[in-house]
C-alpha cells in the first residue's frame, strides 16, 4: 500500500508508475495547533509569502506581480522562510521585507496580520502553508496547482496566470474589507483537517495492508 498526501498526487503516482489504483490511498496532512487566529496590532499593509525560497515556488512571479501592485498601492511584501542554495539572493528594495526563517508562533502572527497570504507555487504535493494560513484566518491567494486547489476547496482565490495574480492582489489591496468572506471560508475549510484524522486514516491503510497482503 502507498500513502500520498493528496488525491492529486495519488492520481499522478498511479499514472506515472502504473500502480493499481486500489493500492494507493490519499491521506491529507494537517496544520499544527499553533496556527490559529491571533490578535495583532494594526500596522502598514503587507502581503505575505511563507515557505522555502526556491524556484518551484514562483517567487519571481510573485515579486513581479507585487511590483505592479505597489505602483498603485503602498503595500509591502514580506517573505518568510529559508533561502535554498539554488535561489538567487534578492537585492534590497523599498517595501520588500526578507525575514528568513521565523518561529511558528511568529508565523501565525504574520498570517493573521497580512492583507493576504500569496502562494503562487508551480507545484505542490499538498500545500501545507495554504492550510496553515487558512487556519489562522488569512485570506489566501494561490495557484491552480491541483493539490493546492484540493486543499483550498473553494476557500482561496485561485489564479492561473500573471495577470490573474496581479488582479487578485490589486483587488485585495484596494478593498481589504472584502476579504472577510474569504477569511471565514478558510477557517471553515481548515476545520476539516487534523493530525488525529491523519493518524486514523493512516492506521486504516496499515490495517488494510495487513489484511490484504
Amino acid at each position: 500500500m502507498i500513502v500520498t498526501p493528496s488525491e492529486a498526487v495519488r492520481r499522478q503516482a498511479i499514472e506515472k508508475f502504473r500502480i493499481h489504483p486500489d493500492r494507493v490511498r490519499a491521506v491529507p496532512h494537517a496544520a499544527s495547533a499553533c496556527f490559529r487566529p491571533v490578535a495583532v496590532p494594526a500596522g502598514p499593509p503587507y502581503f505575505l509569502y511563507a515557505g522555502t525560497l526556491e524556484p518551484r515556488k514562483n517567487i519571481a512571479g510573485l515579486l513581479a506581480a507585487w511590483r505592479e501592485v505597489r505602483r498603485v498601492h503602498q503595500v509591502d511584501l514580506v517573505l518568510a522562510g529559508r533561502r535554498r542554495v539554488d535561489f538567487a539572493q534578492l537585492s534590497p528594495e523599498a517595501g520588500l521585507q526578507i525575514m528568513g526563517e521565523v518561529s511558528d508562533e511568529r508565523l501565525a502572527e504574520l498570517f493573521a496580520g497580512a492583507l493576504a497570504f500569496v502562494y503562487p507555487s508551480f507545484y505542490e504535493g499538498f500545500g501545507l502553508p495554504v492550510l496553515e494560513a487558512m487556519q489562522c484566518g488569512a485570506c489566501v491567494i494561490t495557484s491552480r496547482d491541483p493539490a493546492i486547489a484540493e486543499v483550498a476547496a473553494g476557500a482561496a482565490l485561485l489564479v492561473g496566470s500573471h495577470e490573474e495574480l496581479v488582479r487578485a492582489m490589486l483587488e485585495v489591496a484596494a478593498h481589504p474589507e472584502r476579504t472577510d468572506a474569504w477569511r471565514e471560508r478558510g477557517l471553515r475549510r481548515a476545520a476539516n483537517f487534523s493530525w488525529r484524522r491523519t493518524a486514523q486514516l493512516t492506521h486504516q491503510v496499515y490495517e488494510e495492508a495487513l489484511d490484504r497482503f
